[in-house]
């Protein structure tokens, strides 16, 4: 194999865009075939890149991830909802006949109709104002004889403010759900970079017990074509009177041995060959009764990583910690926003507007110089401001005892605590796979040059008792059993090879390294543009409570030793 960096960047690209409708979204569908897969009964040659390249664009975790990518950017968008103006609009009537008990209501039985017209708009801005504009039109038509106008138009246009000046007030607490979506859309990301990370290192490992496997195959074909040997010799020793027949016997039971030790390795190969198949999602007949043959091998440049310095790489860039993080500022806001509902709650209120009559007039009595005729007249009343109002106040309301508030708050705090515990836990397990995974680097190494050592003497050793035995100084059941040395320290040699790839893989995990050292990158287009996001980054405007840090109650946790 090749260490040399590589580029599956398209491969691995997140599909992330969210539209406004769901019809609109896409999703790349599953490849029905496997690339540059051979015909039936032909062989499918495969590196370690092409099997990644293979399994990410067909791995099913995978394409479930996107779906989740593509849900977080939808809440992301969701979650500016409340930001949405308001359009209202609403008609309704009454009409009512009741007998009268005075002569001041103008008529011995009353009747009234009316109709009332509404058209209004209102919004929430980030900094929890209120905004509204209100428009109205009521019709009455009484028979009354005291009314002035009849039928009349009343009219108004009203704007209102509410605004927050403790609790609910600050960009903060009023974009809370947009700032908690984009972090949980942030942990879905490392979600979906650990899903990744996972999916190459289950190829890479089952890729080398292949490649394992397939070695252990020659080894025991060579071991049974020296037995075989051993055993033509041995008939021929025996035509000539120079072994005894028992020997024959012996190479027989040996070669036979042998065979079984091949039937064996064969069918563990099968299996690991089916695993590979399995994780590069192999999914039809085709598919599955093509061979696969391995063209990387096992021998490998050693690493020989500094333990400071890989713990320093883990802890920038192991992907749980950077999702940990990310929950722990998710914490942190739920508990700003606990702390800012224990507030009290005051608001200032204020609404300004104009209000205008028309109708039909009652000549019978004296009528005002300001009313007018018509509906078209109210109106031009309002727009011409001739008759004012306005309001303003303030509210204030204080919960006494505020229990629940109160219990929240303190939830909160501890699970914030809870939180930052946990990372250091997690910091602390990731200092032990590091310096676990260095060791494995370490011991591998110095296995594989006692391995090799151990093949070198091994078949100097049968070269030796062959030559001792060809000149009659040796028995056939010494060549065997130096023969099964010799398969044995092959074995050996394989199975330190293998075991030095999973420490590499191991330890590329452990320091969350696996990617940048293939050269594998994830295209994350980020989180889609929202609207109605504006003022987050002026501080003053992220009010959310009157506390200080003081207030908080801190908790003894372990700290951690970055040099090991």
């Amino acid at each position: 194999m090749t260490d040399h960096p590589m580029k599956l960047a398209a491969a691995l690209c997140l599909i992330a865009a969210v539209s406004a409708h769901a019809a609109d979204m896409t999703t790349p569908a599953l490849p029905t075939e496997i690339p540059g897969v051979m015909p039936r009964g032909e062989v499918l040659e495969l590196s370690l890149t092409d099997a990644w390249s293979m399994a990410l664009a067909r791995n099913l975790d995978l394409h479930v991830g996107r779906f989740d990518l593509a849900i977080a950017d939808a809440d992301v968008q969701r979650s500016v909802g409340i930001f949405d103006p308001v359009l209202t609009a609403g008609v309704n009537g009454d009409s009512t006949t009741s007998p009268s008990a005075s002569v001041l209501e103008g008529a011995a039985v009353p009747e009234s109709r009316n109709t009332r017209f509404n058209l209004g708009v209102g919004t929430l801005l980030p900094t929890g104002t209120q905004l509204s504009l209100d428009a109205r039109t009521t019709r009455s038509e009484t028979n009354s004889e005291f009314a002035f106008v009849n039928p009349s138009w009343t009219t108004s246009l009203t704007a209102g403010l509410t605004q927050p000046l403790l609790r609910d007030f600050g960009t903060l607490v009023n974009r809370a759900g947009l700032i908690l979506a984009q972090n949980g859309r942030d942990q879905t990301a490392v979600g979906f970079e650990l899903s990744v990370i996972n999916v190459l290192q289950n190829v890479e490992l089952a890729y080398w017990d292949l490649a394992a496997a397939r070695a252990a195959i020659q080894v025991r074909q060579q071991s049974l074509q020296l037995a075989e040997q051993l055993l033509d010799e041995t008939r021929e020793r025996v035509k000539v009177g120079t072994s005894a027949p028992i020997d024959t016997v012996q190479s027989e039971a040996t070669v036979a041995a042998r065979n079984q030790d091949l039937i064996v390795a064969r069918n563990q190969a099968g299996n690991a060959e089916d695993t590979l198949k399995s994780v590069l999602g192999f999914d039809t007949p085709v598919e599955w009764m093509t061979p696969i043959e391995t063209t990387e091998k096992a021998e490998t440049a050693r690493l020989e990583p500094a333990l400071a310095e890989a713990i320093r790489t883990a802890l920038a860039h192991r992907p749980e910690l950077q999702q940990q993080e990310l929950s722990i500022d998710a914490l942190e806001i739920n508990e700003r926003l606990a702390r800012n509902a224990t507030l009290p709650s005051l608001d200032l209120t204020a609404r300004y507007g104009f209000s205008g009559l028309g109708g039909t007039l009652n000549e019978t009595e004296p009528i005002p110089q300001m009313m007018k005729s018509g509906f078209s007249d109210s109106w031009n009343s309002v727009t011409g401001w001739d008759f004012p109002a306005w309001a303003l106040g303030v509210n204030l309301s204080v919960p006494i005892g505020n229990n629940e508030a109160e219990a929240t708050l303190v939830r909160r705090r501890w699970e914030l605590q809870q939180g930052e515990a946990r990372l250091r836990s997690m910091q602390q397990m990731i200092i032990q796979q590091v310096r676990v995974a260095v060791r494995a680097l370490s011991d591998g190494a110095a296995n594989i040059d006692a391995a090799l050592a151990s093949v070198e003497l091994a078949e100097r050793n049968l070269e030796a008792e062959q030559t001792k035995f060809d000149n009659g100084l040796s028995t056939n059941f010494q060549v065997l059993q130096i023969q099964d040395d010799l398969a044995q320290a092959q074995l050996t040699l394989i199975q330190a090879y293998l075991s030095y790839r999973r420490a590499m893989s191991g330890y590329r995990v452990a320091t969350g390294s696996l990617l940048t050292d293939h050269g594998i990158e994830i295209m994350d287009p980020g989180a889609p543009d929202v609207p109605h996001d504006y003022w987050g980054d002026v501080e003053w405007l992220q009010f959310s409570d009157l506390s200080t840090a003081a207030d908080r109650v801190d908790h003894p946790v372990p700290k951690v030793d970055s040099n090991g």
